[in-house]
């Protein structure tokens, strides 16, 4: 297995307020992180960096080559990362109301996967070239579409599409999904904030995505932010990409 990662203020904002982390577990496992934070100037920054340093942690400490898949222990560490997020706000007024989003996935070298997210950072998978969404938006445009208010098309041009309605942080516990998946050697997996996925089209990312070693992954990592930039850079941009 194959990782990359790349974060990149984009072209409208101040400061990055994503953090990602990519760790190497037992077992031949790797664990991988993107946080996309909110809340003021420094806020986001903040909880994203607390989110995914806490979450980090605790998986860790908490993992086991045994048993790779426990969805207990992630839940554990997405608990954990809302506590010291939730009471890093309340600590500091400056700080209030500050939140983050989190997807995370749990690989093992048979292409087995554990989904873990909250909020509207997103994890596909591509396959034989179709790239596919496999988390769900925990944000107020997809719950008019589930509602069957708006349509997708609508969605993704709404000027609400940003207000999350689920995160870490910002209440005293939050609610996750998790999901799993086995792929097959060759198939791609993608974490990433949304100032890619607002940016750029699934068709466009699936086609930047092909590599065969570490090196032309990084690449493709850094064409993905370069086609958010060209498409407007609206917003911080965060990709981590694996290869099975």
């Amino acid at each position: 297995m194959i990782f990359s990662g790349k974060s990149d203020v984009g072209k409208r904002r101040a400061n990055n307020q994503d953090n990602f982390n990519i760790t190497e577990l037992a077992g031949g496992a790797c664990l991988l992180t993107v946080c996309d934070g909110m809340g003021g100037a420094n806020g986001g920054n903040v909880a994203s960096r607390i989110a995914c340093s806490v979450y980090t942690e605790t998986v860790c400490k908490g993992f086991s080559p045994d048993a790779p898949h426990d969805t207990a222990l992630l839940k554990e560490a997405v608990a954990a990362a809302n506590t010291a997020v939730y009471e890093a706000a309340q600590a500091d007024e400056s700080l209030k109301g500050m939140g983050t989003t989190l997807v995370s996935a749990l690989v093992t070298e048979d292409g087995r996967v554990s989904v873990i997210n909250v909020g509207d950072s997103r994890l596909y998978a591509l396959t034989a070239g179709e790239l596919k969404q496999i988390t769900r938006d925990h944000s107020y445009v997809q719950y008019l579409v589930d509602m069957g208010q708006i349509t997708m098309k609508e969605a993704k041009a709404a000027s609400i599409r940003n207000i999350i309605i689920r995160s870490v942080g910002n209440e005293p516990e939050t609610v996750p999904d998790l999901f799993s998946l086995d792929l097959a050697a060759g198939a791609y997996l993608l974490l990433c904030s949304d100032g890619l996925t607002n940016c750029v089209s699934n068709e466009a990312m699936a086609s930047a995505i092909h590599a065969e070693n570490g090196e032309e992954l990084t690449r493709c990592a850094e064409t993905l932010v370069a086609l958010a930039n060209d498409g407007g850079g609206i917003d911080n941009i965060t990709v981590v990409l694996g290869k099975i």
